[in-house]
């Protein structure tokens, strides 16, 4: 039996060689839409973060410079009448924190020194950053509002810490500027390089958990001393961690004062709160 041929510039191709081609492009026709949907089912969507680059915000409020500096602005009044602080982290410029200067005084990256102390009533402007109830300020400048007249708020509502219990906690470690909209999903891998030159900047680090009902929860992180840990767990950002440390609500931030000699890399698949410290 003569086999047969088929030559690219005949006007039709051989019956058996032409079922191949449709079985082919049939296959084909199914197998595209088949990867792209679930190359989309399985891709994370953007996170909920907002930069509002270019609008720029004023804000006045009580500076907060220990563990972390905040800016405590008041926001209404509790059932007795006292007023509620919101905590709004200050970040700097770029890829800079917002920086304490020696001799005192604090500053953005590249602007002048303004002297404040925790319980001074400051002026921010800038642009804000926020998702999942948590604000950051990227500090365009500052302003001392602290007069004579000013009657600063008792120490307790500013720094209104309830001291839990040690806790082991396994998350992700980045920085909180761009994690809450600098970048969008400002997680994993991709956005290491950018995280790990944040935290080195200056900006505190941040701990990304999934609670027990898969809902992230937030936890900037200190030393037991309540001091910068930057430097030391710079080789751990973006990946997956357990650490262990001292747990404290402080205003609507939770803050864990952790040991670094406790960090340890675990699975990114199992990033959940973990048992109590040994």
């Amino acid at each position: 039996m003569q086999e047969e041929f088929y030559i690219g510039w005949q006007a039709e191709a051989p019956p058996s060689f032409a079922r191949v081609v449709r079985r082919f492009v049939f296959g084909l026709c199914l197998l595209v839409p088949a990867l792209a949907i679930l190359l989309t089912y399985f891709q994370n969507g953007f996170s909920n973060g907002t930069f509002e680059f270019g609008k720029k915000t004023e804000l006045e409020g009580i500076f907060y410079e220990k563990p972390f500096p905040f800016l405590a602005v008041e926001n209404g009044k509790d059932a007795a009448g006292n007023p509620v602080f919101q905590k709004i982290l200050l970040v700097g410029k770029g890829k800079f924190g917002f920086q304490k200067v020696e001799g005192g005084g604090w500053r953005a990256e590249g602007k002048p020194v303004v002297e404040a102390l925790a319980g001074q009533r400051i002026k921010a402007s800038g642009f804000l950053i926020y998702n999942d109830g948590k604000t950051a300020l990227e500090v365009e400048s500052i302003e001392n509002q602290e007069t004579e007249t000013n009657e600063r708020p008792a120490a307790q509502s500013l720094n209104h810490s309830i001291t839990q219990s040690l806790i082991t906690l396994r998350g992700e470690i980045t920085d909180p500027k761009c994690l809450f909209g600098v970048m969008n999903p400002g997680l994993g891998k991709p956005h290491r390089d950018c995280a790990v030159r944040c935290i080195a900047g200056g900006i505190p680090p941040v701990l990304k958990v999934a609670n027990s009902e898969g809902e992230a929860e937030y936890y900037l992180l200190a030393d037991p001393n309540g001091e910068a840990l930057n430097a030391r767990i710079l080789p751990f950002v973006g990946d997956g961690v357990q650490l262990c440390g001292r747990l404290e609500q402080d205003g609507d931030w939770l803050v864990l004062y952790a040991d670094p000699a406790t960090i340890q890399r675990v699975n990114k698949g199992a990033l959940n709160a973990g048992v109590m410290c040994n």
